[in-house]
């Protein structure tokens, strides 16, 4: 081992869940080497899951039940990729059972339940993160350290969009029991965690918003009868969200939208025009706007040097890996995690909470 590896091992692993996210996170984890980690436990509801995911990792101990997993107590880091519903229950099961916990979002089914995590991870000093792999691209990482830094000013407002041309029936995201929500919960969230990290990760104070379901009006004529008789989540989300420091941002998601699939925001600063996707800053200079957008090549080399890591790819999957590597090694050098912390998971939980407050009782409300 090298003299980076205080823990004086590979970190151990298990994955609870091994549908779409899941499977990305034992690519990813397979890629890194078995001296940053090695996988020790896999647990799917399905059995031809758990074979997939055995030829990768034969010596893993498997179970259809995470308790099974939990149980051996040698575990270093328990990657959590089940439904929503689930979250709250596995990740204080695996801090207790002695591990530290990455969540895939939402993070919980409400805020009080996301409290709930938080004790126990502060009662038994385990760390807890919030999947967030968006933060981890390059494009982001750069404009967070350029709002950080002050030189645009500070954030005045945000607007964050999730677009589909399709639900995401491929998995029961549209149940709302084990989603915690449609459209806004499962896939608006990400465009949003991001954006609240990137403007600053200001403290929410009051949401109006208004949710609807398009479907199966919408996209529904070629659906299973099974999805047409359980689709009981919003597909359709629009919100205004105030802040402490007087900055509002505007959310719109949309399962059924007629556009190719989108998610992205744009931040407008004191003195800049912020964008993610496609990668946009705009600055006001003595008066004129000036297009201070790096290339590509120069983000990604400047963002290598600097994190000492090899050139990295724009795209989720890569994102994913550099995610759980950076949990790693900060696992493997035994120092804690710096990516996020409780305040702004909480944030994420109060906002998303209120939208569905507010769009149930027909005004805003205060988070």
């Amino acid at each position: 081992m090298n003299k980076e590896n205080s823990l004086g091992r590979s970190v151990r692993v298990a994955i609870i869940g091994l549908g779409a996210q899941g499977t990305n996170h034992l690519r990813a984890i397979h890629s890194l080497g078995r001296e940053l980690a090695e996988i020790t436990g896999l647990c799917d509801m399905r059995a031809d899951r758990l074979t997939d995911a055995k030829l990768s990792w034969p010596e893993a101990a498997i179970s259809e039940d995470y308790r099974e997993i939990l149980a051996s107590g040698n575990l270093d880091l328990v990657i959590v990729a089940t439904m929503p519903n689930t979250h709250a229950e596995i990740a204080i099961g695996a801090m207790e059972a002695g591990a530290s916990v990455l969540c895939e979002k939402p993070f919980a089914m409400c805020l009080s339940e996301a409290e709930k995590v938080f004790a126990v991870a502060n009662s038994t000093g385990k760390q807890l993160q919030l999947g967030t792999n968006m933060r981890y691209m390059p494009e982001c990482q750069y404009l967070h350290k350029l709002v950080d830094s002050g030189d645009v000013g500070k954030t005045v407002s945000c607007k964050s969009w999730g677009r589909h041309l399709t639900p995401p029936v491929w998995g029961p995201h549209y149940r709302r029991e084990l989603s915690g929500g449609g459209v806004l919960a499962s896939t608006l969230v990400h465009a949003l965690d991001l954006s609240l990290w990137v403007g600053g990760s200001l403290n929410p104070v009051a949401v109006s918003a208004f949710a609807g379901q398009l479907f199966p009006g919408k996209r529904g004529a070629k659906s299973d009868e099974a999805v047409l008789k359980a689709y009981n989540a919003e597909d359709l989300m629009y919100a205004f969200v105030r802040f402490d420091t007087g900055a509002v941002y505007t959310l719109e998601g949309n399962w059924c939208d007629d556009r190719i699939d989108a998610h992205g925001f744009e931040l407008i600063t004191e003195k800049a025009t912020l964008r993610n996707s496609p990668l946009e800053v705009m600055v006001d200079e003595d008066g004129e706007v000036v297009d201070r957008t790096p290339s590509v090549n120069d983000l990604v080399e400047s963002l290598s040097r600097e994190n000492n890591h090899e050139k990295f790819l724009e795209n989720w999957s890569d994102s994913i890996r550099r995610q759980d590597e950076d949990v790693i090694r900060h696992l493997i050098s035994e120092k804690p995690w710096t990516m996020q912390d409780e305040r702004q998971l909480l944030n994420l939980q109060r906002v998303i909470d209120g939208c569905y407050e507010s769009a149930k009782v027909g005004h805003e409300v205060e988070v």
